[in-house]
């Protein structure tokens, strides 16, 4: 199965362009090596024919066993190799910050949300760059693009009982993708990301939610007296999808979860892996990342908890927060790092403020009985999500088992089960904020109480409608850091403020940035500026003119309003 020894070579992480004779490499040690990989080409080439009919959580799984496999493979190579004399490899100094027998530029990127995954999957399609992807996701990619599909092992091993919530696939942060009307795709220059929605569309990735199925809860005429049935403030919903046009945009949701988008972007065709991911991996704030090289040759080592990922020529912060500040504070690219700082608040100047500015966002999800739900039997059966705007407390509500996912085996439960999700506003989070990683049980009730108490106020139902017998199951879970409020400008168009460079680079030390906070907080943000960002770097490459972008004191941050109000990012 293996064209020729370069070809073998590339997987061991030895060059092709070697001048080392390769009768002087095949010692026995790496033989046994050699035959080893071949071996596990041959098993995954037949094996890869047999993953056409697995589901995308199962193909995610085989993706995440071969990259183990293969960065096993990549290790024991690299200590054979590193074992012949380093006279017998010249390695030249070379403008850019490479050596000129190296087979492809390594690319980390620290983050494995929509911009990570985006970055990663385009340079992966191109030969002068090799990405490897460091995410902290206990299960898959995608960041706040992620879902929870049926099966899912909890996070407390303990836990044995049968939950309802792990029948469904549920998407708990971002819940709908929108396509911008043309004119504003012209004005942005998203053309790129129009192509891609496309593709998504048509291989089954991603349907467009069926008309009417999303609302706005708007406050109604308040009644002089309320009855026992009610506070007394109906409410008046208002359709966002009923009429298609070139003026509106087109809204979309993920099959399988929106955690399908971020399937999509990091496998190719047979569920084969398009790099490595290494999932569930925090790499240490303190000393995860470190500067090894030089302005000529920008070198940086991965590590964490002691277990070290080797050197790579170039590095990518594709997360933000307070991680990815601590992360860059002891780095040498101090005006990327400037940006980096983050401020947590619900709100934020119309000026934009100085800092990169961060919401909280609870998620609450409950399971129904269907027949007995008085969520149905207000908004009907066709509402699929709405956005609060009669209560303070709320800002978004879907049903997730409306969302048409396909036929799903073994869960015949679920026709009488309905699963909705409840999102904060983020004044409410702020207030309420605890430790995401461990939110006491105390704050569990406390804030679980409050966001359905607030959802009867919001549905006009009576207090106490939405009680704790009725409810078969539910999860809370908070998002620190949830969806930018303000966004870094660096304009290269003068004329106009919504065409910016959409990522940052400092060339001097070989690292970047790319993230929804550098565009738009939107999924369409963070796959463009990802894009954007590996484009770049491309481009520096192939011209040899190594150049940075975006940093300060060139910009400035301005306030997203769409994003101040419904707190959930911008689709409109």
């Amino acid at each position: 199965q293996i064209e020729n020894t370069s070809s073998l070579f590339y997987y061991l992480g030895l060059n092709r362009n070697n001048e080392l004779n390769s009768a002087n490499i095949m010692t026995e040690k790496t033989t046994r090596i050699y035959s080893f990989v071949v071996n596990i080409l041959v098993l995954g080439l037949s094996f890869s024919r047999l993953t056409n009919s697995f589901t995308p959580s199962m193909k995610i799984e085989v993706s995440r066993l071969q990259n183990v496999g293969r960065q096993s493979v990549m290790l024991q190579a690299s200590t054979r190799a590193n074992s012949i004399s380093s006279k017998d490899i010249m390695l030249q100094k070379q403008g850019g910050g490479r050596s000129p027998d190296c087979e492809k530029i390594k690319v980390a990127i620290i983050g494995g949300g929509i911009a990570g995954l985006s970055c990663a999957s385009h340079l992966a399609k191109t030969e002068n760059f090799e990405p490897t992807v460091f995410d902290t996701g206990r299960l898959r990619p995608g960041g706040r693009c992620s879902s929870r599909l049926p099966g899912d092992k909890p996070k407390n091993k303990k836990e044995t009982r049968d939950r309802y919530l792990n029948k469904f696939v549920i998407d708990h942060a971002a819940q709908i993708l929108a396509l911008p009307p043309h004119h504003v795709i012209t004005e942005k220059g998203w053309s790129a990301f129009a192509e891609q929605v496309k593709s998504w569309e048509n291989r089954g990735v991603i349907r467009t939610f069926p008309p009417d199925s999303i609302y706005d809860i708007l406050e109604g005429v308040k009644r002089n007296k309320p009855n026992d049935e009610t506070y007394g403030v109906p409410i008046y919903m208002k359709s966002l999808n009923s009429v298609k046009g070139e003026n509106q945009p087109i809204l979309y949701y993920g099959v399988n979860g929106n955690g399908s988008i971020a399937t999509d972007m990091m496998t190719l065709d047979e569920g084969r892996s398009a790099f490595v991911i290494n999932q569930d991996v925090w790499i240490s704030p303190s000393n995860g990342v470190k500067f090894v090289g030089t302005s000529d040759v920008p070198k940086w080592s991965v590590q964490t908890n002691g277990r070290k990922f080797g050197t790579f020529d170039r590095l990518v912060i594709a997360h933000n927060g307070k991680c990815a500040d601590r992360l860059m504070s002891k780095t040498p690219s101090k005006e990327l790092h400037s940006l980096l700082r983050t401020n947590f608040a619900p709100t934020v100047p119309a000026s934009g403020g100085k800092k990169m500015t961060l919401n909280s966002i609870y998620s609450l999800t409950i399971a129904l009985p269907k027949d007995e739900s008085p969520l149905t039997e207000i908004l009907g059966s066709k509402l699929i999500c709405a956005y609060v705007k009669n209560q303070s407390n709320l800002r978004f509500i879907t049903c997730q088992s409306r969302k048409d996912h396909g036929p799903r085996k073994g869960f015949d439960m679920n026709d009488n089960v309905e699963v909705w999700t409840i999102l904060s506003s983020a004044k409410f989070a702020k207030k309420y904020k605890a430790p995401q990683e461990n939110i006491p049980v105390e704050t569990v009730k406390e804030v679980t109480s409050i966001m359905l108490s607030s959802l009867e106020k919001c549905l006009d139902l009576k207090p106490g409608k939405l009680h704790s017998e009725l409810i078969l199951d539910s999860q809370l879970q908070l998002w620190g850091a949830a969806v930018p409020i303000n966004t870094w400008v660096n304009k290269y168009n003068e004329k106009s403020i919504t065409q910016t460079n959409g990522f940052v680079y400092d060339s001097q030390y070989g690292v970047g940035a790319c993230g929804d906070w550098l565009l738009d907080p939107s999924i369409g943000g963070a796959w463009e500026s990802g894009m954007r960002l590996s484009e770049w770097l491309l481009k520096n490459e192939e011209s040899k003119k190594y150049s940075s972008v975006g940093l300060p004191p060139n910009g400035f941050f301005n306030s997203c309003k769409t994003a101040s109000v419904t707190a959930l990012g911008n689709i409109r």
